[in-house]
């Protein structure tokens, strides 16, 4: 009986070091965002394509962001960091970045991030930054200097007002205006997976306050607004949400 059972575990070791399909130890996840309008999914062509909305009609032609703290929430809707990470992006090009290979293979509920700073990072030394960091300012063109620290989110498009189209301009930045991100949706990671998140940009302007260029104002930089950088903070942590995950592609 001895033999027997020594032999069956030699051949399901065999079997199990045959396996075609074996399945990493730890996996990396790429992360894409996708920029749309409205609940329809619109796709968003910058610099021409105008949207209504509302007594406004906005076009967009600038959105920068920096994201850092990310995490996957774990089946029980815990938090697992992803320490020491951060992405810059400008969309519609510089639309994707990918963590490293540190994820633990498994079944998570949700995925995490901050646009924004901890206020270290933030009124850090900037030129501790490697030359192609998201966090150097010749790669995100997003630094105020020694005082101001770092835009979080740079927003910029036109908005028509007295039959004439003009600009408006929202970067918002500040300890207090620092946009915690969450996406709640079963994930299945036992394997390199691509997330897509949509960032809907009518929810930049909607989401928890509505908000208009013509009523609200044009212009913030997150000071002497009279609020409106933290509401438009708010709206923006409101307006991600899961699109698709699927297989990397080799």
């Amino acid at each position: 009986m001895k033999k027997f059972a020594v032999s069956l575990l030699a051949v399901s070791l065999l079997f199990a070091s045959c396996d075609p399909d074996p399945k990493p130890e730890i996996v990396n996840l790429e992360v894409v965002i996708q920029p749309v309008f409205g609940s329809a999914n619109s796709p968003v062509v910058y610099n021409s394509q105008q949207f209504p909305m509302g007594i406004d009609t906005v076009k967009f032609t600038r959105n920068d962001f920096i994201f850092s703290d990310f995490a996957l929430l774990d089946e029980q809707g815990n938090r697992v960091d992803i320490r020491n990470e951060y992405a810059f992006l400008s969309l519609p090009d510089r639309n994707s970045f990918t963590l490293p290979t540190s994820i633990t293979p498994g079944q998570y509920s949700g995925f995490a991030f901050t646009i924004g700073l901890d206020s270290t990072i933030n009124h850090g030394d900037p030129s501790l930054w490697g030359g192609t960091h998201p966090l150097n300012p010749a790669v995100n063109n997003l630094h105020w200097g020694w005082t101001g620290g770092y835009i979080f989110a740079a927003m910029e498009g036109y908005y028509q007002k007295d039959g004439a189209e003009h600009p408006w301009l929202y970067h918002i930045a500040l300890n207090e205006n620092r946009m915690d991100v969450v996406v709640e949706t079963p994930l299945d990671l036992t394997d390199f997976k691509t997330l897509t998140l949509n960032l809907d940009l009518e929810g930049f302007f909607k989401a928890v306050h509505s908000l208009s260029p013509n009523e609200d104002g044009d212009f913030s930089h997150s000071t002497f607004d009279n609020g409106l950088a933290h509401k438009l903070s708010e709206n923006l942590s409101q307006s991600f949400r899961f699109a698709s995950l699927e297989n990397q592609t080799p």
